[in-house]
């Protein structure tokens, strides 16, 4: 609705549409309706702005799901497939100009050139535990690192392993987890979905149901779903969905007392990003202030990152972005967030300034 100043672009707009379209008393075309149904980032911020807790996002995955399209399968591919090839794909983009680039392809080449690994980034400080710190380490950890991560910024998950385990955690393989689903959910593919959330969950059992720390505000937004008491659908319910919901947590929750010690890298002032999918409950961003000064807040609202809409529209996704990013000083030249999504998304079209992941500045003192 910002982008396009329309009233039908509007989640409460969208809802009415397609509400009709299911009881199929609606006279849009077909055309219409499959533009209407792009037009969704996955933000959820319908969902938590509705007294009925109404999600418009949810809708339109019903409605992809009843109505396959071509795009919905590529989705999977890209996913379930050529995840391992993520990076060279972004290796491969930074060797192609934008300039050179055709109009309808820009989008596609910001979004891959940010896909290149990024291994030269300095160290704001390093983070010890405070020897006074108290901290249950009874229960062993498995670290839930996420697509992205996985196949694109290996290095986040090392930093985080090696928090933990500065923190005395005992981590668990993690080899049996595959993709939270949350992504499978937006495309309409709920058969895939379902087999991933199966899979992680039969997992977690196997484990011992460990806790389940996780750095990125998607990951954490769609596994917390797993235990939807509102989703007569979920996997999970009962005694289990609780002690589901008890053992997933951010990273940044299992490293209390934390102290960091600045490196003369750091900025004095640095912009943050917010994710939609902590739903304003983040954690990592109070963590952060607290160990590094400077912070800014962000005002932007979804990155545009979420759904499938990088692949329905990817101009109208990167426009997002931007929107983001301009609400950020001109005097900040870092930017930093707690999503690997919002991390990708920011970084294709960042212009004059860095966009990090939190877990790229920060190094563990031994």
């Amino acid at each position: 609705f910002k982008q396009y100043r329309k009233e039908e672009y509007s989640p409460k707009a969208k809802r009415i549409l397609m509400e009709q379209l299911a009881g199929g008393t609606a006279q849009l075309s077909w055309g219409d309706m499959f533009s209407l149904a792009r037009l969704c980032a996955g933000c959820g911020r319908c969902k938590q702005a509705c007294s009925g807790k109404l999600s418009a996002g949810d809708l339109l995955a019903d409605m992809r799901s009843k109505h396959s399209h071509w795009s919905q399968y590529m989705w999977d591919i890209w996913i379930n497939r050529l995840g391992p090839l993520w990076g060279l794909f972004g290796r491969l983009a930074m060797m192609v100009p934008l300039s050179i680039a055709p109009s309808l392809m820009k989008s596609t080449l910001e979004t891959a050139k940010a896909m290149a690994n990024k291994t030269d980034i300095k160290t704001w400080a390093i983070i010890t535990k405070s020897a006074k710190a108290k901290i249950d380490v009874s229960k062993p950890v498995v670290l839930f690192a996420g697509c992205t991560a996985n196949n694109v910024r290996p290095q986040w998950g090392q930093t985080a392993r090696q928090l933990l385990e500065a923190w005395g955690y005992t981590l668990l393989d993690t080899n049996g987890f595959n993709c939270c689903g949350g992504t499978m959910h937006h495309a309409g593919r709920y058969e895939v979905m379902r087999t991933m959330q199966d899979q992680n969950i039969n997992e977690w059992r196997k484990l011992g149901k460990p806790h389940i720390a996780v750095f990125c505000a998607s990951c954490y937004h769609s596994l917390k779903a797993y235990a939807d008491s509102e989703d007569d659908n979920a996997p999970l319910n009962g005694d289990d969905g609780q002690e589901w919901l008890a053992s997933l947590t951010p990273l940044a929750g299992l490293l209390t007392d934390a102290i960091a010690t600045v490196t003369a890298d750091k900025p004095a002032k640095y912009g943050y990003h917010e994710p939609c999918h902590w739903e304003q409950k983040d954690g990592d961003r109070l963590w952060l202030s607290d160990l590094l000064s400077g912070l800014n807040k962000g005002e932007g609202l979804c990155c545009g990152m979420g759904g499938i809409l990088k692949m329905t529209d990817p101009d109208l996704s990167n426009n997002m972005a931007r929107s983001c990013m301009e609400q950020f000083s001109a005097d900040l030249r870092y930017v930093l967030t707690s999503c690997s999504g919002c991390t990708m998304q920011l970084s294709a079209v960042a212009a004059q300034k860095e966009v990090y992941h939190w877990l790229d500045v920060v190094k563990v003192g031994r």
